[in-house]
């Protein structure tokens, strides 16, 4: 389904679906763009999805909305959408990659169905034990979350000042048009900054940087510079 306006169109998704579908998954906020759905045109989704189709949600990066985020954990709870599954992570604003650990919410019975097919030993005990001290650990994911906002706006506002298109991120990175991404991309690495060409995604012309501390997004910034050739003054 073609993108729009950089993001999902969950209403064009919905007129898809035919007999025959069988899962349709939405990434919300989106990867690799960090576009968010409209509220109602998500909730529209949830509701008027078949009961024969199993309607995943990748929710990543939904702990750094705060109290934007569209909770439908209630409508599982309340058993009205038992073909409904929300997938989150422990691997980003928590800050555990390296543990490989996320869950899902969903109705027990599509529950009982997944166990079926569930590697016996699939979660080891010491990612299991971090990612409980982390549900835990709120100020941790507010400091998470207010350094993101921070790191996201300092962004911004030095593409808008050197007139390079971006895309507005509800996630933790935000894309930036810099003509040859696969170019800037293999220029920034020489000089020890890693970020993501979006050749794969059908945006040759797009990188995606995600956000560090503001030392990191500091050299990330000066880098870039270097790589398209802007005087060294301008901002």
């Amino acid at each position: 389904m073609p993108a729009k306006n950089y993001g999902h169109d969950l209403r064009a998704m919905r007129n898809a679906i035919t007999p025959q579908t069988r899962i349709v998954f939405v990434a919300n906020p989106n990867n690799p763009t960090g576009t968010l759905a409209e509220r109602a045109a998500l909730v529209e989704l949830v509701n008027e999805v078949p009961p024969h189709v199993l309607l995943v949600l990748d929710e990543a990066y939904i702990e750094f909305l705060g109290n934007d985020a569209v909770d439908l954990v209630p409508l599982i709870r309340q058993g009205r959408h038992k073909n409904l599954l929300l997938m989150r992570t422990f691997s980003k604003i928590y800050g555990l990659a390296g543990l490989r650990i996320g869950y899902g919410i969903a109705a027990p019975e599509l529950v009982a169905a997944f166990e079926k097919i569930r590697q016996p030993f699939n979660i080891n005990l010491l990612a299991q034990i971090a990612a409980s001290a982390a549900l835990d650990d709120e100020a941790h994911v507010s400091k998470t979350r207010q350094n993101n906002l921070s790191g996201l706006e300092f962004f911004a506002q030095a593409f808008r000042q050197l007139k390079l298109e971006t895309v507005p991120s509800h996630a933790n990175f935000l894309l930036v048009r810099v003509g040859d991404g696969a170019k800037v991309f293999a220029g920034l690495q020489k000089l020890g900054v890693i970020t993501r060409p979006m050749a794969g995604y059908q945006l040759p012309e797009w990188i995606r940087i995600s956000v560090g501390t503001p030392a990191e997004n500091e050299r990330c910034l000066a880098a870039l510079k270097m790589v398209l050739d802007f005087p060294a003054g301008k901002n």
